[in-house]
């Protein structure tokens, strides 16, 4: 049901990072999760029992639980919440979002009846009675079978698409509804348009008509499938949510899934996936593995449906994460088709499809890597060095194979490509950290020693309000150059503070846009385990928070460039600052540091160079294109029902996209793509053409500051 994140205490200076409890790591170990259901083309989950009401109640162990998971949230977790009668009410408006968050389901009065728990929850958690979140599942299912019955029947109706009428996307207004009548007509306008979604994809209407009831058949049956222990951990997580969005209960199901995980070589197509709404969506794509190789998948697209090599197309709108991540994960060789809906499609768009072939994701391919930019100035070349870092990793303390074994971590390899840099004729380095979803803390550490004079690098407060200072604690600079450090919103949590303490050190000029904002730290503790333990459970929660050696926090905020591309709009519901109760911005005190700051008008002339040349540039205005298109999508509060109206505007958006990328292409001297074939005429070098891009920038932008300093010491020597 749940996957986790995990931060595991090493020693007193190393802790293994989180990236991103809903859009990094937990997905990425969601791909590692064992197989333990066998699903077949169209006949998985043919022979469906449904677990017994009467089974769906507490036990010993789960009372057990509650009392735990409560003592652990109150004495160990970084933020400390009386459990009282708001806390009651807000548990209860949680779980009943999770259970519905489109409010389909249950009605007004539905709702009305389940206020007589409002503020009885935390009494009852108190006495380690968690019934309520069972006698609220068991409603829920009642109203899930019912609605299940009503989509067959709209399944079948004739529809009209020259009515013209709109079916509401934005999940803000979605209130419940007030009756029987109106709730037929939530679904009615529903299934309308996941009728007319297939038929745009000229899907036949009696194959719509099968994988929409297949499709609603399956989210019953996965609901009725739930046993007490899973009810448990979503009712628990409604109640562990208030907390922080990084706290979590894990039942025994989710426990031993995260425990296998932990010893599973990554098998698959290389992608982080999580669940948004009803569909589960691409949130990273791991290098070298077989989406980043094909270069149709990008961060934010939607998987709709999952086929194995010669089986039927199953359609996994609505389907839980982990059930997702069974069908897609497969042997090394086997091969896996996918619907997707990509981020920059129209709204309410038809799905393409796409055949991978599964592999291995090796270590190697997640390791540093260097490469070179060279420039002119009209007047002569100019060589740079880029190290790709896209995660902080390490195999210290893993089985060693004897001679068979290679050390590998990020500080490690950096230094040896640092090596190589030194001996080059480069004029300036760029790390490259954009889509690091962060990793180990002390590779953050060590990487950051490699550039500065032994310091601190990263302040962690603890629960009880113990504050250490981690240190570099090598007084010797492996490069000591010009440098930038490159990020983006999908940099997080040890690249924030590699980055944080460049920026603060004054040691880099740190160019992109705003980081994630993730600075807390989680740990997992099991709350029932041993040989004498049935089921086993654990309880995440966030016990520290990091901060820069300013005293500022990453937290919230992310770290802010210096020099903020002019590539497109941010997105500010985006990152830890989307969450409604993620952990505030704050900071403590600053660190003894050796600060070195870099001029403030200096840094006004990189941007404005940087801007000059942007606006001029074909490559960042078509990012900016792209951005704006992805932003309005966003926006789209409705989705119409009319099929020309539809058509038209679908069309509308992907002629202004194919214009956009054909104007760009026409810049490169590439010939003009049309719908049909663009998937098939991808950009010169595929996803590197980009990294070319941003690399290339920063590379210019590391040629002003040398010109802007020649100027000065020209100036100061006339």
């Amino acid at each position: 049901m749940f996957a986790s994140t995990v931060l595991t205490l090493h020693n007193s200076t190393q802790f293994k990072s989180v990236s991103l409890y809903k859009r990094f790591l937990l997905p990425l170990l969601a791909l590692l999760f064992s197989a333990t259901l066998t699903l077949n083309g169209t006949n998985a989950y043919a022979d469906v029992i449904d677990v017994s009401a009467d089974t769906l109640t507490m036990n010993k162990e789960l009372s057990e639980d509650v009392d735990r998971t409560l003592r652990h949230l109150f004495f160990n977790h970084y933020v400390r919440k009386q459990l009282n009668d708001e806390y009651s009410a807000k548990t209860l408006d949680n779980y009943l979002e999770l259970l519905d968050p489109n409010k389909i389901y249950f009605t007004q009065d539905d709702v009305d009846r389940l206020q007589k728990y409002r503020f009885q929850i935390d009494d009852l958690l108190i006495k380690r009675d968690a019934e309520v979140g069972f006698d609220i599942f068991k409603i829920f299912r009642e109203r899930m079978d019912a609605r299940t019955k009503l989509i067959k029947n709209i399944i079948e109706q004739e529809f009209d698409y020259t009515v013209d009428e709109n079916l509401n996307i934005d999940r803000d207004t979605y209130t419940w509804a007030a009756n029987e009548k109106e709730i037929a007509n939530k679904w009615r306008l529903r299934i309308k348009n996941d009728t007319l979604q297939q038929l745009m994809a000229e899907t036949p209407i009696e194959e719509v008509r099968e994988n929409l009831e297949r499709r609603y058949q399956r989210q019953r049956d996965v609901i009725f499938q739930l046993k007490a222990d899973e009810v448990f951990e979503w009712f628990m997580n409604a109640y562990a949510k208030e907390v922080g969005p990084h706290t979590q209960y894990m039942s025994h199901i989710t426990a031993e899934n995260f425990r296998v995980s932990m010893s599973l070589s990554l098998e698959g197509i290389g992608a982080a996936l999580q669940t948004e709404q009803d569909y589960t969506v691409i949130n990273r794509i791991l290098p070298g593995g077989p989406a980043e190789k094909s270069g149709l998948i990008k961060p934010e697209d939607k998987v709709v449906a999952v086929g194995q090599d010669g089986e039927d197309m199953i359609n996994v709108v609505g389907w839980r994460l982990t059930d997702v991540v069974q069908m897609i994960r497969g042997d090394k060789g086997t091969k896996v088709k996918l619907d997707i809906i990509k981020n920059d499609s129209a709204p309410g768009s038809p799905p393409y499809s796409l055949e991978l072939v599964r592999d291995v994701i090796q270590l190697e391919d997640q390791a540093a890597k260097l490469s070179q930019i060279e420039l002119s100035d009209g007047q002569k070349n100019h060589l740079y060095s880029v190290i790709d870092i896209p995660s902080f990793y390490s195999n210290s303390g893993q089985a060693q194979e004897g001679a068979k074994f290679k050390y590998t971590a990020t500080a490690h390899d950096v230094q040896q490509l640092l090596k190589e840099v030194n001996e080059s004729d480069s004029e300036g380095l760029i790390i490259d950290l954009r889509g690091n979803g962060g990793g180990y803390l002390n590779e953050a550490i060590n990487l950051s020693g490699l550039f500065i004079d032994e310091g601190p690098v990263v302040q962690v407060i603890q629960s009880n309000q113990k504050r250490q200072v981690l240190k570099d604690k090598n007084d010797w600079v492996a490069y000591d150059g010009p440098m930038v450090v490159l990020i983006d919103r999908y940099s997080a949590s040890a690249s924030e503070i590699f980055a944080a303490a460049m920026q603060d050190y004054g040691r880099a000029i740190v160019v992109g846009e705003r980081s994630f904002g993730k600075g807390t730290v989680q740990r997992v503790t099991p709350l029932r385990n041993g040989k004498t333990v049935t089921h086993e459970s654990q309880i995440k929660l966030t016990t520290a928070q990091f901060f820069r050696v300013n005293g500022g926090s990453t937290q919230h905020k992310g770290v802010t460039p210096d020099i903020l591309l002019n590539s497109g709009e941010e997105d500010e519901d985006f990152g830890e600052r989307a969450y409604d109760n993620a952990l505030p911005w704050s900071q403590t005190q600053a660190a003894i540091f050796k600060q070195t700051t870099i001029p403030g008008d200096l840094l006004v002339h990189l941007s404005t160079k940087h801007v000059q040349r942007s606006v001029d540039s074909p490559a960042f205005e078509f990012l900016r294109n792209t951005s704006k298109r992805i932003a309005n999508n966003r926006d789209t509060k409705e989705l119409s029902l009319n099929l020309v109206a539809r058509q038209l505007r679908r069309n509308e958006l992907e002629d202004k996209s194919l214009t956009q990328l054909n104007t760009y292409r026409k810049s490169l001297g590439l010939e003009a793509v049309t719908a049909d074939n663009r998937s098939d005429n991808p950009l010169p070098d595929e996803d590197e053409h980009w990294n070319i891009v941003y690399h290339t920038e920063a590379a210019r932008i590391l040629l002003d500051q040398a010109n802007w300093s020649n100027n000065l010491l020209t100036k100061r020597s006339e």
